[in-house]
């Protein structure tokens, strides 16, 4: 017979990237992160599957898109993730790693700013205030306890203010609780107050 040409080129292997969590990031755990890739196969093949690694652990995979995973309850940690496609031909590619850091919780501070401790209170009414602050994130609630009894106040913005009204005679223990955005709690040191109604 006459012969023929032709030509056989190296099947091209797909693409894939890490498009969350974002390189570097750094966030307070124990948490749910979302990861996400982008994975692209060449012409004339598809993408079978994505899989989600942490360092060379297997997290998840998955077989269409969106090529996305939750990864829950992460603990304080560094972590090396990488993305690993691959196609209807066989061929695997591994996205370029990124790192995340998840850090512990630093829970708030708070503190009662008024009254003062070992103040005797005249009237049936006593003005309640306390500051609080978080480092590393913010301040969901504050509250007042007299004893373990929790007063009728959630305050979720500063100032943080209440006037306890139609309080009897006697001695409380008061305490303020501050909770942050991460549900870590802080107690305050305690105040002993006298409140003389007449």
């Amino acid at each position: 017979s006459s012969p023929i040409n032709f030509t056989v080129t190296a099947a091209t292997p797909p693409t894939v990237s890490m498009s969350a969590p974002a390189n570097n990031a750094i966030l307070v755990g124990p948490t749910n992160i979302t990861l996400s890739a982008n994975a692209t196969a060449s012409t004339g093949s598809t993408i079978s599957r994505v899989e989600f690694f942490n360092g060379s652990n297997l997290l998840s995979t998955n077989t269409a898109s969106p090529y996305s995973y939750t990864w829950n309850n992460v603990q304080p940690g560094i972590y090396t993730l990488t993305a690993r496609a691959t196609d209807s031909n066989g061929l695997v590619t591994t996205s370029l790693p990124i790192s995340i850091t998840v850090r512990a919780n630093v829970a708030p501070t708070v503190s009662i700013t008024t009254p003062n401790n070992n103040a005797t209170i005249r009237g049936a009414t006593v003005s309640l205030s306390a500051s609080a602050f978080d480092s590393d994130g913010t301040i969901a609630r504050v509250e007042f306890y007299s004893g373990n009894t929790r007063l009728n106040y959630t305050g979720t913005s500063s100032p943080y203010s209440y006037n306890w009204t139609h309080v009897r005679s006697g001695t409380y223990t008061i305490t303020a609780r501050a909770t942050d955005n991460n549900g870590a709690v802080t107690t305050s040191a305690p105040i002993t107050i006298t409140v003389r109604r007449r």
